[in-house]
C-alpha cells in the first residue's frame, strides 16, 4: 500500500465528519471535544522544548512573512463571514453590530453592555480626542466608526471596508443618526492609497487577515499625521505565532472554519519585531475569555432565533439544505471561538 492509499481512509473519515457538521448531526458537546483535540494538536506542534528553539521559530516566521503579499485569499473569508445577510447579523450581534471581541467586565453585563465597554476601552487606549481625524481600517459593520462619530462630534472619521453591504449599512446608519462627520470608502486596504493623513488610525481585527506586516505597517505609517497614533487590536497567543493551515489530512477544523492561509494568529509580542516604520509605545493584554464569552452570546442568539434565521438563509439560497449548511457553519464558527479563544488572548496596543 502506497502513502496515497494509506491516507484514503483518513480522508474519507474527514469528509464524513465535515458532512455531519454541515448537516448539524453532531451534538455541541461532541463538537467541542473534537475542537479541543484539534487545538491540542496545534499547541503540541507549536511548542518547542527550549526557549531558544521557541524564539527561533518565531523569528523564522517573522522573516518568512517579508516574502509574502500583504494579504491573501481575502474573498474566501469575506464570502463566509463578512458578507452574511445583514438581517442575520442584526440577530446575532448586539445593538452596536460589533463583530469582534466584547468586554465583559462583570457577570451582569449583557452583550450590548459589553460592546459599549469595549468601544469605550478602544477610545481610551487610542487616546482619541474631539477634533481628531480618525481612520478606521477594516471597519466591519461600523461599530467603532459610528461610536467615535457620535461620541466625538468634532472628529472626522473615515472608514475603509471592501464590503458593499457594510458600506451601505454604515451609510444608512449615518443618515438615521444625522452623522455628517463620517466618510465610508469602499476599498481593499492592501491596494488602497491616499495622500490624506490621520491623527488616529484604528485597526480592529485586521491584522489576523494580513501576512506581510512590514509592508502593511509601512503603508499605514504614511497615513499617520506627525503626532499620529496607530491602535491595533488582534487575537494572539501568549507564545505561539502561526498561520492557520491544515496540520495533516485529518485536520477538518482548519478546512471547515479557516480556509487555508486566510487567518494568521500573531504571538503577544509579535508586533515588536516590526518597528521599522512605527514604534510600539504601549501594549495591553486582554484575557481571551472575553472573546470566548462573546462567541457564546452570539451562539445563544443564533439558537434562540433559529426559525427566523432559517428563513433568512433559505430566502438567500433558495435551498433548504444550503440554508442548513450556512446555519451550521455559523454554529461551528461560534463554537470554535468559544473553545479557541478560551485558551488564547486578545491583545490591544
Amino acid at each position: 500500500m502506497d502513502v496515497e492509499e494509506a491516507n484514503q481512509p483518513k480522508k474519507a473519515a474527514t469528509r464524513e465528519l465535515l458532512k455531519k457538521l454541515e448537516l448539524g448531526l453532531l451534538p455541541y458537546d461532541d463538537i467541542k471535544q473534537l475542537i479541543r483535540i484539534e487545538l491540542a494538536k496545534r499547541l503540541q506542534c507549536g511548542y518547542k522544548s527550549t526557549c531558544e528553539e521557541q524564539v527561533a521559530e518565531v523569528l523564522k516566521l517573522v522573516h518568512s512573512l517579508q516574502h509574502m503579499k500583504i494579504a491573501n485569499e481575502v474573498e474566501t473569508l469575506d464570502s463566509q463571514l463578512y458578507e452574511a445577510p445583514m438581517s442575520f447579523l442584526k440577530i446575532i450581534f448586539g445593538s452596536n453590530m460589533k463583530e469582534s471581541c466584547c468586554y465583559f467586565k462583570d457577570d451582569s453585563m449583557t452583550l450590548d453592555d459589553a460592546e459599549i465597554a469595549m468601544l469605550d476601552l478602544y477610545c481610551e487606549r487610542a487616546q482619541i480626542k474631539d477634533g481628531n481625524s480618525v481612520l478606521d481600517l477594516g471597519c466591519g459593520q461600523g461599530a467603532l466608526t459610528l461610536f467615535v462619530a457620535q461620541k466625538y462630534k468634532q472628529c472626522r472619521v473615515k472608514a475603509i471596508t471592501n464590503s458593499i453591504s457594510q458600506k451601505e449599512y454604515i451609510d444608512e446608519q449615518c443618515r438615521a443618526r444625522n452623522l455628517v462627520n463620517v466618510e465610508v470608502v469602499l476599498a481593499d486596504i492592501t491596494t488602497y492609497e491616499t495622500d490624506d493623513t490621520s491623527d488616529r488610525i484604528l485597526a480592529i481585527g485586521l491584522f489576523e487577515h494580513m501576512q506581510n506586516y512590514k509592508l502593511l505597517l509601512k503603508k499605514i505609517s504614511k497615513w499617520m499625521s506627525k503626532d499620529g497614533l496607530l491602535f491595533v487590536d488582534h487575537i494572539c497567543h501568549k507564545t505561539l505565532a502561526y498561520q492557520y493551515k491544515a496540520l495533516d489530512e485529518d485536520d477538518w477544523f482548519t478546512e471547515y472554519i479557516f480556509p487555508a492561509g486566510t487567518i494568521f494568529f500573531p504571538s503577544a509580542s509579535f508586533l515588536l519585531y516590526f518597528q521599522d516604520d512605527v514604534s510600539v509605545v504601549n501594549h495591553w493584554i486582554l484575557n481571551g475569555n472575553h472573546f470566548s464569552q462573546t462567541h457564546g452570546e452570539w451562539l445563544k442568539r443564533l439558537d434562540a432565533n433559529i426559525v427566523a434565521i432559517k428563513q433568512i438563509f433559505k430566502s438567500l439560497t433558495g435551498n433548504g439544505e444550503e440554508a442548513l449548511k450556512m446555519i451550521n457553519f455559523w454554529r461551528m464558527f461560534c463554537l470554535s471561538g468559544i473553545e479557541l479563544l478560551d485558551t488564547t488572548m486578545v491583545k490591544n496596543g
